[in-house]
């Protein structure tokens, strides 16, 4: 079994929870343009992690309030079978179940997990599950250059830029701004409150949970955004089960807001 990362509880839901809706949303309409399934689903991991995370009770505990607060979402069945295991799936495992059960078929889903510690992607190895997985270890940016050097389009990408990186907010709005261009959807999580300029600069809007020391935000582009109504209405549930208050961050240009 590999190893497991620890992290916060309430942050993790909440952008677990924002991540799969959007995923979901996002390949739904991908099936409605098409009329049929798409051969391959792509979905790309700028800063995935091991896979599993601890603590498993207390990340189980806040899954099940959430369940409580909205109940029949794509998130909630992902970690459907998970309240049993002693660790907690990341958000390259709970993307992956999102996108086997909406492609019926392990083989059509394609996930890129990158992670700077080759440690980290070593551990994520033995945490694989279905679809087929590429394993990287890079700079966040520039994997994902790379990754979008390459034939096939993602269908989802997730910029959750490290922590201790200086450079993350200037690199994600340069990544939000290309994926924008490209027209590829998108995720991006930020530190609640330090990335106005951020939001400013590429002109989106910030779903925010506000904790004491906990706080943690979430921005959709690239055709993801669209998930955005149905969202709100769900979140002002989920904050409140998850002991925090929703914060709709808007950009300061009225005229530049999705």
């Amino acid at each position: 079994m590999g190893k497991i990362g620890k992290i916060a509880v309430a942050p993790t839901v909440w952008t677990q929870f924002i991540l799969a809706a959007a995923l979901g949303t996002v390949i739904r309409r991908q099936i409605d343009i098409s009329g049929d399934r798409p051969a391959v689903l792509s979905y790309v991991d700028t800063h995935a992690g091991p896979g599993r995370l601890s603590p498993a009770a207390p990340l189980h505990a806040a899954m099940a309030a959430a369940g409580a607060a909205i109940g029949g979402s794509a998130y909630l069945a992902a970690l459907e079978a998970a309240s049993a295991e002693d660790w907690y799936p990341g958000s390259w495992l709970v993307a992956g179940r999102v996108m086997c059960d909406l492609a019926r078929a392990d083989d059509a889903v394609e996930i890129d997990v990158n992670d700077l510690s080759e440690t980290v992607i070593e551990q994520a190895r033995r945490n694989r599950e279905a679809g087929r997985v590429r394993f990287w270890s890079h700079d966040w940016f520039l994997f994902l250059r790379s990754r979008l050097g390459m034939g096939n389009t993602p269908s989802f990408v997730f910029i959750d830029p490290p922590a201790d990186d200086p450079r993350g907010p200037a690199y994600a709005i340069d990544a939000a701004i290309l994926l924008d261009t490209l027209s590829v959807p998108y995720m991006v999580s930020y530190p609640a409150r330090e990335c106005q300029e951020c939001l400013d600069q590429v002109g989106r809007t910030g779903l925010e949970l506000h904790l004491p020391g906990q706080d943690t935000g979430v921005m959709l582009g690239g055709g993801a955004e669209r998930a955005l109504l149905h969202l709100v209405v769900e979140l002002r549930r989920l904050a409140p089960a998850l002991g925090g208050d929703l914060v709709i961050r808007l950009p300061r240009h009225d005229d530049y807001c999705i």
